[in-house]
């Protein structure tokens, strides 16, 4: 058995045993009660804010490509985050979205300019979420010890982050490795080369300020549909902001390999944290599943485009 394969079996018993854990002594009638509760309004509104959510992702990463003085249209930077998103949420492989990403693009602008975008979007979202979160939490408050811990491990999160960013900006790529390096190994200069491209992007104001918005406009909108959602399943629903401070743990630690594509760890986060705040477990893990599926839904457009993918896309330095 291959590293990959052993991976991908330990992920896989992780989910099971998460899942196992989380539906014991589950409520189903609950459940379905919760379910005839909703209208079709909500599920119409639940997926178009998951659709504007991941067009605006699309556009985070179209705004970190121009930051580095590379200019590819919005409808086929889309494409390719869509073609991604399937890779990362449908395909049972170890081939992750971000590899996808970095291969379909990379043939057209450059492999290298490819991996430094998808990088420095990747850092970007998670810096924002870091931050947004421990603020969050400080604001909202922690009045129980597991979001104690959580506040805590976010505020780590976001110094950490902070840290990195303030690195990128101060230390000039040909810092980094050390002169006797350089000389000895030749791929060091593609390291550097590599780090002047995220450092590019990563330090262009317009790219840090719109990444910011996005993710707190997304946030707000996810969070405004759980309000939604649990008002409708009969459920005393928490104020906005403890909502947003799940909703952005659940984003941050959601990324942790340790079970198949999220699955099983996100709902637990959302059942372990929402419980924190007074919600029952069948709400909060059947509005979870709701939004999970909607993610879904949405990957599969990634497919079709996979499927018809161009040879070609236009791509201009600026």
């Amino acid at each position: 058995m291959t590293r990959r394969h052993a991976l991908l079996a330990f992920q896989a018993a992780v989910t099971v045993a998460l899942l196992v854990f989380l539906l014991r002594g589950f409520d189903w009638r609950a459940l379905q009660a919760i379910g005839e509760r909703l209208s079709p309004v909500f599920y119409v509104t639940a997926l178009a804010v998951i659709s504007a959510g991941h067009m605006l992702y699309a556009w985070r990463w179209q705004t970190v490509l121009s930051g580095m003085g590379v200019a590819v249209p919005y409808v086929d930077v889309l494409k390719q985050y869509l073609v991604g998103l399937f890779f990362s949420n449908l395909m049972p492989s170890a081939v992750g979205g971000d590899a996808v990403k970095v291969y379909y693009l990379g043939r057209h602008i450059g492999y290298m300019e490819a991996g430094a975008s998808v990088m420095v979007d990747r850092f970007l979202g998670f810096f924002w979420l870091s931050v947004l979160g421990a603020g969050l939490s400080w604001t909202s408050g922690a009045s129980t010890p597991l979001l104690v811990l959580n506040r805590n491990l976010l505020t780590i999160a976001a110094a950490t982050f902070a840290i990195a960013l303030t690195i990128i900006w101060l230390v000039p790529p040909d810092r980094i490795v050390p002169p006797a390096l350089r000389r000895r190994f030749s791929w060091v200069a593609s390291i550097e080369a590599l780090a002047g491209h995220v450092r590019a992007a990563g330090s262009h104001p317009t790219t840090l300020l719109l990444s910011g918005a996005i993710v707190v406009v997304y946030i707000t909108l996810v969070a405004v549909v759980y309000r939604a959602f649990f008002a409708a399943a009969g459920v005393t629903s928490p104020d906005i902001l403890p909502i947003m401070n799940v909703l952005v743990s659940t984003a941050v630690f959601v990324n942790v390999p340790i079970s198949v594509g999220g699955i099983g760890l996100r709902e637990q986060l959302h059942y372990l944290l929402f419980a924190e705040l007074g919600i029952v477990k069948e709400a909060s893990v059947s509005i979870s599943l709701v939004m999970f599926a909607f993610s879904l839904a949405v990957s599969l457009a990634g497919y079709v485009i996979w499927l018809r993918i161009k040879p070609t896309i236009p791509a201009v330095a600026a």
